[in-house]
């Protein structure tokens, strides 16, 4: 039997949004339909049923329900992919996130996104590997989850046009409507579209000067030599909160001595006081958020390592026991037997 992974947690994810948000809008378009999934317990959803679901919803309802879906997320979400995505700090760590997650999960269906200018994004779909190319109603699902994410975020003004067939475009998003040509948007050209924004006022704030301001986190557990100084561990504990608010964000050390209001050279220098360097600290809070997703059974291992930060699924079951001395399949059996 095929283990369940990364990739068929991550569509999941969207056949879940996808269900509940219908159900609030046409629940009679989930008559006959498979029952709903548990993508915390269940993670394995065929990519068939996926895209019949979501046929059935632009054939009876129309493209911009389907465009809408995305707007679900505002309400929350217990999938640890979806509120991993809603903290980015700013449109980029949410586009560098979303392409992590294609290629841990190594989707043959991908979103190709280039910032031309401060707040534009053009937005590309493709395929993979000889995949299949991602139909028109897939397309139009992946465009309204990602101007959901980025208004989630802080995006203000968000607007998206994409091209007709051929000629011209049409504002497709606009003050917080949709707005489609046709029904179904057949005249949609839906493999690219161009998404603005006026401004951005970040949700998860952590900006030079207001280190004061930062939550204390008493998960965070630092194994500080008994000789170390108060500045350090003041340094070094500020540091492990801005890597610990989002494990998806690939902090370079210049980046976050920037960030704490230092020089790199006086972080690496803190941290030394500490016993400590940059990878170091880096690795030992990604176990620890591993080790604290670990304690719910239900969450694949595949997702954890990804939200924790492991760049694959290799790397987090080399470094979780090259750390703990086990395996964190052993790990979370010992914590259910207590």
């Amino acid at each position: 039997m095929r283990r369940s992974g990364i990739h068929d947690f991550a569509r999941a994810s969207i056949v879940n949004l996808v269900r509940r948000e219908i159900a609030k809008t046409h629940p009679a378009l989930l008559s006959g339909m498979s029952k709903p999934i548990d993508n915390l317990r269940n993670v394995a959803v065929p990519a068939n049923d996926k895209r019949t679901l979501l046929t059935r919803i632009l054939d009876e309802a129309g493209a911009e329900v389907v465009l809408a879906i995305g707007q679900g997320l505002r309400d929350g979400d217990f999938d640890p992919i979806w509120r991993a995505a809603a903290r980015a700090r700013d449109p980029q760590q949410l586009f560098h996130g979303w392409r992590r997650l294609e290629g841990y999960a190594h989707s043959t269906n991908r979103l190709e996104m280039c910032c031309v200018k401060d707040r534009q994004v053009d937005c590309r779909r493709y395929k993979v590997n000889g995949a299949e190319t991602p139909s028109p109603v897939e397309n139009l699902l992946i465009c309204g989850v990602l101007i959901a994410l980025l208004e989630i975020i802080g995006c203000h003004g968000v607007s998206c046009n994409m091209a007709l067939f051929g000629h011209g475009s049409v504002v497709l998003y606009e003050n917080g409507r949709f707005n489609v040509p046709d029904q179904r948007g057949d005249g949609l050209e839906t493999t690219s579209w161009t998404i603005h924004w006026r401004a951005f006022a970040p949700k998860h704030q952590g900006h030079q000067g207001h280190q004061a301001d930062l939550p204390t986190d008493p998960e965070i557990s630092i194994p500080f030599p008994s000789g170390c100084n108060s500045e350090a561990r003041r340094a070094v504990f500020q540091a492990a909160t801005y890597l610990s608010a989002d494990f998806l964000r690939q902090w370079k050390v210049s980046e976050l001595a920037r960030e704490l209001g230092m020089s790199q050279r006086s972080l690496q220098r803190r941290l030394g006081e500490a016993e400590l360097n940059y990878s170091s600290l880096v690795r030992g809070l990604r176990i620890q958020e591993a080790c604290r997703l670990l304690e719910d059974k239900d969450t694949t291992l595949a997702a954890i390592g990804f939200c924790a930060g492991f760049s694959d699924s290799a790397h987090f079951s080399r470094d979780f026991r090259a750390a703990t001395g086990t395996t964190p399949t052993a790990f979370r059996d010992a914590l259910s037997s207590q």
